[in-house]
């Protein structure tokens, strides 16, 4: 009778082990599914990112980055599919962030558009004036010749600016709308300020060319 026991609980533990490797195994099964899903997920969402990343380089014409990963030194691939998260969550950030600052105007993209223009037509104007100071001391200036010299210069230093400030103004990639298609982006270029500018420039020219 005590053998027929002992037969029996060692069928039931032999029975309760196979269970339990059963269970074991359908966990571990249940476990890689859920990390192969994850990795395929990851893999889709690198993939996306990276074909972004390659665009805006593109558009904005720099060398995109190496996109190769480093070997991974995670314990598991647990670890490892957690650190990928992180890390493309990061580059996301800064995929974003990059996109944001390239929709901004080029030239100074934090203050008001009347100062960028204010800059670019004034540096026009000041090269156009050292210009005609230059060759007002070096003929001495008067005659006919000293008329042409206040006029046309300083109109092609407006137009010269005009060019200028539209680049300095319009952002290096367009808004986009919801569906995806380029917004056209309104540019600045203020072209009062600059034959204001002009006529300032004509007016210091001819004071110092026939009065002083």
């Amino acid at each position: 009778m005590s053998g027929l026991s002992a037969y029996n609980d060692l069928v039931h533990d032999m029975a309760r082990l196979d269970a339990d490797s059963t269970a074991t195994a359908e966990k571990a099964q249940r476990q890689l599914e859920r990390q192969r899903t994850l990795q395929r997920e990851l893999e889709a969402e690198i993939e996306e990112t990276t074909a972004s990343l390659a665009e805006a380089c593109a558009a904005l014409r720099h060398t995109a980055p190496d996109l190769n990963p480093e070997p991974s030194q995670a314990e598991d691939i647990d670890s490892a599919l957690t650190s990928g998260r992180v890390a493309l969550r990061e580059a996301a950030d800064a995929h974003t962030a990059m996109l944001r600052a390239a929709r901004r105007p080029t030239l100074l993209p934090g203050v008001h558009h009347v100062v960028r223009e204010l800059l670019v037509y004034g540096s026009c104007m000041v090269a156009c004036l050292l210009g005609q100071v230059i060759w007002l001391k070096a003929t001495g200036g008067g005659g006919q010749e000293a008329w042409s010299v206040m006029f046309l210069p300083p109109v092609a230093a407006c137009l010269i600016g005009y060019v200028l400030v539209g680049a300095a103004n319009k952002p290096r990639l367009p808004m986009l709308d919801r569906s995806g298609k380029a917004i056209k982006p309104v540019v600045f270029h203020n072209p009062r300020l600059g034959v204001t500018l002009a006529v300032v420039t004509m007016a210091v020219f001819a004071y110092l060319a026939f009065v002083a």
